[in-house]
């Protein structure tokens, strides 16, 4: 099954971007090196046995001339964005998805007349791209996704319509998949994507989870990547001029209106500005200063912190040429939590009270709660002395707590210190059992919670748990997730009788 509308999509895959951002030269002996790790080498470098993926210790080690730089990856993304404003003469549809240009190959196929002419147009710019800036490379793909046409940029090749599903399938896991999936498949000996895709859904679901489920309707192309029009971090700036007569009032007017879009398209998608870096640009220099929220930056709050940083730095003397407001990091949305009288309650008023809860009581009087190991949801949330750090610290090695087994994904909102006993019947009344290796018969039906009865829309598993199994004393119960009317409920069942122990809001 592919999609119900397949859509061509070309993708650029362009490369060099870590070498342009930190202004490498192809002559030079030089690397970009991120965690520890060469990621781009210069033409030059490459003539000593430097390459990438080596070790920066084993490249220095090989080329003791070579000069290692530290990857920017903001600088990446300024260039990106100015690299992507060349293809507006081709289609005003392209988008960044992460070091990769894609756009719909059907409306540029209308204007142009044909797909060759569609890649003779992109091919004019690449060449324009590639004299210009000689660090970066750019190979084109095309087919009918844009996942599959990603993967055909990386090759420099051209799928015809129809045949992406088998061209996706001859790729090998390594190349593809996550490491955890592809390890996993390698083992049992399915070393090709085609293997994978042909696996039922429900199979992959139960052994690697959502996100093996997402590659493997992405290989069979049943989805597609998300590439959004409106992405705020592909907001790589809001600037503006300063004229001759210009007060810092006009200025932040000005800035007004940017900002407020980059605010609120980064809520509309679920984000908000917790760091930026503000730059004002003078005849003498760049005067620049990184401003943290960690709630989230507003529009008002961005335009005062300017003003309070150019009231405090600038000289008068130095004429403002130019003034920027650049987003450096994004955090999801969380929702508002309320004090008693409804007002809203910020990160930073917390850590303040913590702060000031310590110097009044000392280290050891003010607890937070933290997640730790534990076989069962009550034992993981604990009580610890407060390190600093919000809003939980990690825990230390030394607690004690058993081996770190818990459910992957979200947790449970609410969970039960000492879990509740219910019932569960199918549709006649009959009790509901667990038998064998995981074997549940009859289908439950209906969950009784003291006088309250809530009908069982579905459920999952059960999942058989057994602790301790080399002791003699040893545990063994059952989990179930049961889905009602009122939400999402895990039960366990043990001693012949269900519990429940927590429920998902």
């Amino acid at each position: 099954m592919m999609l119900t509308t397949p859509r061509r999509m070309v993708a650029l895959d362009l490369t060099g971007l870590s070498a342009l951002a930190l202004d490498l030269a192809v002559r030079d002996c030089a690397a970009v090196v991120y965690r520890g790790q060469i990621v781009e080498v210069a033409e030059a470098a490459k003539h000593h046995g430097v390459v990438v993926g080596m070790r920066a210790s084993e490249a220095m080690a090989r080329c003791p001339m070579l000069e290692v730089r530290e990857r920017d990856q903001y600088r990446e993304e300024q260039w990106l964005a100015r690299l992507l404003r060349m293809f507006d003469s081709v289609s005003p549809h392209f988008r960044r998805y992460r070091h990769s240009l894609i756009a719909p190959l059907g409306s540029m196929t209308r204007y142009f007349g044909s797909e060759p002419q569609v890649f003779a147009a992109i091919e004019s710019v690449i060449a324009s791209l590639t004299q210009t800036y000689p660090q970066v490379r750019a190979t084109l793909g095309a087919a009918d996704s844009a996942f599959a046409a990603l993967v055909a940029a990386r090759m420099g090749c051209r799928i015809r319509p129809g045949e992406s599903v088998s061209f996706v399938g001859e790729r090998r896991v390594t190349e593809l998949l996550p490491t955890p999936v592809a390890a996993v498949l390698c083992e049992v000996g399915m070393e090709r994507v085609a293997d994978f895709q042909r696996l039922d859904g429900a199979v992959v679901a139960a052994r690697f989870g959502g996100t093996g489920l997402h590659w493997h309707r992405l290989c069979r192309l049943e989805a597609d990547l998300v590439v959004g029009d409106d992405d705020p971090s592909e907001i790589v700036m809001c600037a503006t001029t300063v004229f001759d007569g210009d007060t810092i009032e006009r200025i932040s007017f000005r800035l007004m209106r940017p900002l407020d879009r980059l605010v609120h398209t980064a809520e509309q998608g679920g984000l908000i500005l917790v760091k930026a870096n503000m730059v004002l640009v003078t005849t003498t220099g760049e005067l620049t200063k990184v401003v943290e929220v960690l709630d989230g930056a507003s529009t008002t709050e961005l335009i005062a912190r300017l003003r309070w940083f150019e009231q405090a730095t600038r000289s008068r003397r130095d004429r403002l040429v130019e003034v920027r407001i650049e987003p450096l990091g994004w955090s999801p949305l969380r929702r508002r939590q309320l004090t008693l009288d409804r007002q809203e309650l910020k990160e930073s008023a917390i850590l303040a009270t913590l702060t000031r809860l310590t110097t009044l009581y000392g280290d050891d009087s003010v607890r937070v709660p933290v997640i730790q190991g534990g076989r069962s949801l009550g034992e993981q949330g604990v009580w610890v002395p407060w390190s600093g750090r919000w809003p939980s610290p990690m825990p230390s090695d030394d607690t004690g707590a058993p081996w770190p087994g818990r459910l992957h994904g979200a947790a449970p909102s609410l969970v039960y210190q000492h879990p509740r006993e219910i019932g569960l019947f199918d549709v006649a009344g009959v009790p509901v059992g667990v038998y064998g290796d995981g074997v549940i018969l009859p289908q439950p039906a209906v969950l009784v919670l003291g006088r309250e009865q809530l009908v069982i829309l579905a459920f999952h598993g059960p999942w058989v748990v057994v602790e301790r199994w080399w002791e003699h004393r040893r545990r063994r119960y059952v989990r179930l997730m049961v889905i009602t009317p009122k939400g999402v409920s895990l039960v366990i069942r043990e001693a012949q009788r269900w519990w429940l122990e927590g429920e998902f809001a």
